[in-house]
């Protein structure tokens, strides 16, 4: 007994409470899993997360990740150059930028571990920017500070209200 597929009836009229619920569902949900793009470089980007919605605003449409949300940033010869832990996360893939909030911790291949609450990575311009503190260590320091600039490509670093401890150079 087979079924056969019929086009949807037009001019249905719906009850408004059937057009409330019906909107309230997202079209564009789905639970555990993985976005991957390849910015304008070559090199790819894998996002996971409990929960990834698809959200659109006006003609433009992004990515709303929730719970557990893991970033990973490779280049074309597959070595890992970041990843990225958040609680929250917004993706633009067409702008080329990637927002994580709540308990973000990023790990880069210099190595470079970074605490904050808020981070920016606009992959185009090769920049990541925190704007709330900041903790940064490397292999020689351990900083603190309200604010950071990361080039992502020259693996330099601007923070500003600096405290904490570097190691001379000098020995």
């Amino acid at each position: 007994m087979g079924m056969a597929c019929r086009s949807p009836q037009k001019n249905i009229q719906r009850s408004p409470e059937w057009i409330a619920q019906r909107q309230a569902i997202s079209p564009y949900e789905a639970r555990g899993y993985t976005l991957e793009w390849m910015d304008s470089t070559g090199e790819r980007i894998y996002v996971s997360a409990k929960q990834v919605m698809r959200v659109k605003s006006g003609d433009t449409a992004h990515w709303v990740l929730r719970g557990d949300v893991y970033a990973l940033h490779m280049n074309g010869r597959k070595e890992t150059l970041e990843t990225l832990h958040s609680e929250l996360a917004r993706a633009y893939p067409e702008q080329e930028v990637y927002v994580a909030e709540r308990n973000v911790v990023l790990h880069t291949s210099d190595p470079l571990r970074l605490e904050t609450d808020y981070l920016r990575w606009e992959q185009g311009k090769n920049l990541m920017r925190a704007e709330g503190w900041v903790r940064l260590e490397t292999s020689k320091e351990v900083l603190r500070g309200e604010g950071l600039e990361y080039n992502v490509k020259e693996r330099t670093y601007r923070l500003r209200r600096m405290r904490g401890t570097i190691q001379s150079p000098v020995q």
